[in-house]
């Protein structure tokens, strides 16, 4: 089990990452103010520092040395704390997607539209994120996310390569 934390906050990291990267990218094509990329950028900054700093679901997991009523308070609190996540990830995704909408980087667009949609998704869940229908915006979202990412590197391996 603590293998699977470690895992999940070095993977948050490597979404900041993403995230501090591709918001730079944008940044390039909103110009100036630049304030929807740098408002996704602190959204997904949000998200990665619940992700890798709440400790919740490790307590809930060590319940065989703390009473049962802490375990499950520790639980449902990270359950609460994941939720909530949503809506930074979905405040990342909306402000990424009309950038790619709204700017000249328009041939990118259907990414745009699937962030937006990944996001709204994201935000409209949490007001029902005891049901299981959370998953799907959830799942739009990463896919999106490492949709862009190969996007990202595809089309730097292609520059390179034509420049190189």
């Amino acid at each position: 089990m603590t293998a699977a934390m470690a895992t999940a906050s070095v993977g948050m990291l490597a979404f900041l990452w993403f995230a501090a990267g591709f918001t730079t990218i944008l940044r390039r094509y909103e110009g100036e103010p630049a304030w929807r990329s740098t408002a996704a950028l602190v959204s997904a900054a949000v998200a990665a520092a619940y992700g890798v700093i709440d400790a919740s679901w490790d307590a809930a997991a060590n319940r065989g040395g703390i009473d049962s009523a802490v375990a499950t308070y520790a639980f449902d609190l990270a359950n609460l704390g994941f939720a909530n996540a949503w809506l930074a990830l979905g405040a990342f995704a909306i402000g990424c997607g009309w950038v790619l909408v709204d700017g000249p980087c328009r041939r990118r667009a259907w990414a745009g539209w699937w962030a937006i949609a990944a996001g709204v998704g994201l935000v409209a869940v949490r007001y029902v994120w005891e049901g299981g229908w959370w998953f799907i915006p959830y799942a739009v979202f990463w896919a999106w996310v490492i949709t862009m990412s190969v996007v990202l590197v595809v089309r730097r391996s292609l520059d390179h390569h034509a420049h190189g």
